[in-house]
């Protein structure tokens, strides 16, 4: 059983949340060996709430995600690494069940459990893995040292070079699977579990956040692994060819100034009307998934990568 183990949080002017995270790790049992904390940017408040605790802190000029976890695992010494998001709180046992998770020596990462803190509405921004589904969120995640140091780290200039919409984007799905093509097998642990803050949204925010499917073409394209996983890597949701159609259906109506096109959106409008009985939530998922829908189609289209 591997006995050490080093936490790396990355943090950006989220001050009030990293003190949160930071309790979580001191009631860890067991604890970890090393708590290096890296501070992506300026951030007065964050230096107070840093201030006497038992961590190793470093500071970064904001550069990003990646360029700060690869900062903060770089400064371990530990045979394992574990990454958590500044917003996120670990159960007392979530080290310990990462750890567990490698004690087959084949195991060179692993992933735990992401639940809400709080109940959320439809419109807020949080994160929910029961299961491994290739995407490897890097806010739960424990990787051997090993394996980091045989593929170097996360890709700073991953994002980027997938799309130039994609500031940070996927670089932890990147990572995962560079590391799994040199061999190293995958666990999920479900009792290596962290609770993720639920961040209020608004409509016009979860309209942004489905236009950003638009990255998963370049992404598939860059890992073709991806289009191989069950469930689908980039968690399109059940109903997502038939709001396809519904959409192809009603533009060629318009097109053809004929009715009968529209008949294809018949499956789609009979699933949501079995789902929502009020008109604004009905609205609102018929809004969603016409965006969602668009950006997969200019997404494949750009990165000549069809996915539906």
């Amino acid at each position: 059983m591997i006995a050490d183990a080093a936490v790396v949080v990355p943090t950006h002017r989220r001050p009030e949340l990293l003190a949160e995270a930071l309790d979580g790790i001191d009631a860890l049992r067991p604890g970890p060996s090393e708590v290096v904390v890296v501070v992506d940017g300026p951030c007065p408040r964050t230096e107070a709430v840093l201030r006497g605790r038992d961590v190793t802190v470093l500071r970064t000029p904001g550069i990003g995600p990646a360029g700060a976890r690869n900062a903060g695992w770089r400064a371990t010494t530990a045979p394992v690494v574990a990454f958590l998001d500044d917003d996120c709180v670990p159960d007392p046992g979530w080290l310990g069940g990462l750890v567990a998770g490698l004690g087959d020596d084949s195991i060179g990462i692993v992933q735990g459990t992401t639940v809400p803190a709080s109940p959320a509405d439809p419109d807020d921004r949080t994160i929910h893995v029961t299961g491994e589904t290739g995407l490897y969120e890097t806010c739960n995640i424990a990787y051997r040292r090993e394996a980091l140091v045989v593929v170097g780290g996360f890709d700073e200039h991953f994002a980027e070079r997938l799309s130039r919409d994609g500031r940070w984007f996927a670089e932890d799905t990147d990572l995962a699977w560079r590391v799994r093509r040199t061999g190293w097998a995958t666990t999920f642990r479900t009792d290596a579990r962290v609770r993720h803050h639920v961040f209020p949204g608004t409509l016009r925010s979860s309209i942004r956040e489905e236009w950003r499917r638009s990255l998963f073409p370049a992404l598939i394209r860059a890992i073709p692994e991806l289009a191989e996983r069950t469930p689908a890597p980039h968690r399109l949701r059940p109903h997502s060819l038939e709001a396809q159609a519904a959409l192809a259906g009603t533009a060629l109506a318009a097109l053809r100034r004929s009715p009968w096109p529209a008949l294809a959106a018949a499956p789609y409008l009979r699933w949501a009307l079995a789902r929502h009985r009020r008109p604004g939530a009905l609205a609102r998922q018929v809004a969603l998934d016409a965006v969602g829908s668009v950006a997969l189609l200019v997404g494949s289209a750009r990165h000549r990568r069809l996915l539906l």
